[in-house]
């Protein structure tokens, strides 16, 4: 064997090693994919995509709906999930909406939870022109750290829609709260600082 089939050898066997560690990386273009690529590839416009065109129609609906029921039936999501449970709840994928709060807070929530089931529809070979939707695993992490960001004033918010008449007593403290969060959480998510307060 020459050193070119070696390494090539090798570069298939390391794409295989990152991809069990979640690490996206193509043997035959050897690159590794950077959060600023993740970034550039759009997460948030990407994940509004996915709820359009799984929401587009009656049929695609109940489709996801059927796949998430028979998942949950068949222990198939057993493993698959990131918080060890191995059943998805059966929802339905929520549209964001510039004019209400914390909408898109929720439509990223509900794609992160229904994720693998969406993974398994857009894999199905009659969804074949809606695989493109499909997210890699850096993107994926980014989606969880915009979620992450944007929780605060989600539940800022949420705390004072809960009163029927905000007061500055309420006000302040929220507004301390989401300060003092961004600014923790610009130290963890060092990549995403400049979007943060």
């Amino acid at each position: 064997m020459d050193n070119a089939s070696n390494n090539d050898t090798f570069m298939v066997e390391l794409e295989t090693e990152l991809k069990l560690r979640g690490i996206p990386f193509d043997h035959a273009g050897n690159q590794l994919q950077s959060y600023s690529d993740a970034m550039a590839n759009d997460p948030v416009g990407k994940c509004r995509d996915i709820v359009n065109a799984c929401r587009h129609s009656g049929q695609c609906r109940h489709r996801l709906q059927a796949d998430l029921e028979t998942g949950n039936a068949n222990g198939y999501w057993r493993g698959k999930l990131p918080d060890g449970e191995d059943k998805i709840p059966v929802l339905r994928l929520l549209r964001d909406c510039p004019t209400r709060w914390s909408s898109t807070f929720k439509m990223i929530d509900r794609v992160l939870t229904l994720y693998p089931a969406i993974q398994s529809f857009l894999q199905e070979i009659q969804n074949s022109d809606l695989a493109h939707l499909s997210m890699d695993l850096k993107d994926l992490d980014v989606l969880r750290d915009i979620h992450q960001i944007i929780e605060v004033p989600h539940a800022a918010q949420e705390l004072l829609a809960a009163e029927r008449t905000p007061t500055l007593s309420m006000a302040l403290p929220s507004y301390e709260l989401l300060k003092s969060k961004w600014s923790e959480l610009r130290k963890t998510i060092w990549e995403l600082s400049h979007y943060i307060g």
